[in-house]
């Protein structure tokens, strides 16, 4: 497999003196299902910001498909953000607008200012929406209002939002955390999906183990805004999980 992210001695100090990225470094292939793990705080959100140049790295460098996107701006910058579909705990959806105009959304970046301020939507990116709530099984409520959806439905549309940029890479930023368990594994197996069925990598930030042995393909753990472990799921073990974690930590299982 080629590398399709490689992340070089990333590091990233706040405007308060706080460091929310030390040193870190790793690669993910094309096609990978790579799960970032570590407790609230570790740096696993800033990481994902920093990837799609939400947040500009201190130091290091972020390349993605051999460019070198850690400080670019203007069009090269957008173009970057084009190329990754990012997945949020929260949903991030106009909860008033009907899931299809949600999806739809997804295309903007594609269209000229003109048209995306006009929320003009070809017959095409229309057809284009429908089939990516079919991937996430959702076409059924396509006219309904997002807000008139639960936590699990919600978060398919985002997916299928995500899904309409035609992303190389999809973050996804712990999108289970507001779910019930159930829910959660309904979202996990549509990434999965996306990962196994479409050639998308997904870089997934994750609390629970259970999920991280039954999705990821390769894990990295953060500590303290640190990278502690990289490897494969079955390689945490018990002693590795309270070092990631804590010794005081207890595994909680998603079934």
């Amino acid at each position: 497999m080629d590398t399709l992210v490689s992340v070089r001695n990333l590091s990233l100090t706040y405007p308060n003196g706080y460091r929310a990225l030390k040193d870190v470094s790793f690669d993910v292939q094309a096609g990978e299902f790579l799960v970032v793990i570590g407790l609230s705080g570790s740096g696993k959100s800033t990481l994902m910001r920093t990837i799609n140049r939400l947040l500009e790295p201190t130091d290091g460098q972020v390349m993605v498909g051999g460019q070198d996107v850690t400080h670019v701006a203007g069009e090269a910058l957008r173009h970057h953000r084009r190329s990754i579909g990012m997945i949020f705990q929260q949903f991030n959806l106009i909860k008033r607008h009907s899931v299809l105009h949600n999806v739809l959304y997804g295309a903007l970046g594609e269209m000229p200012a003109w048209q995306s301020m006009a929320g003009r939507f070809s017959k095409e990116q229309v057809d284009e929406a429908m089939r990516c709530l079919e991937v996430v099984g959702i076409a059924d409520r396509c006219h309904h209002r997002a807000d008139a959806l639960s936590g699990g439905q919600q978060q398919r549309v985002a997916i299928a939002r995500a899904l309409m940029q035609r992303p190389k890479i999809l973050l996804a930023d712990e999108p289970v955390a507001s779910l019930d368990p159930a829910t959660s594994h309904s979202v996990m197996r549509y990434l999965e999906v996306l990962n196994k069925e479409y050639g998308t990598t997904v870089i997934c930030n994750l609390h629970f183990l259970s999920l991280v042995r039954q999705y990821a393909s390769r894990v990295v753990a953060l500590k303290g805004g640190a990278k502690v472990f990289e490897g494969m799921p079955e390689e945490i073990t018990e002693e590795w999980f309270r070092a990631i974690y804590g010794d005081e930590a207890v595994e909680v299982e998603i079934r």
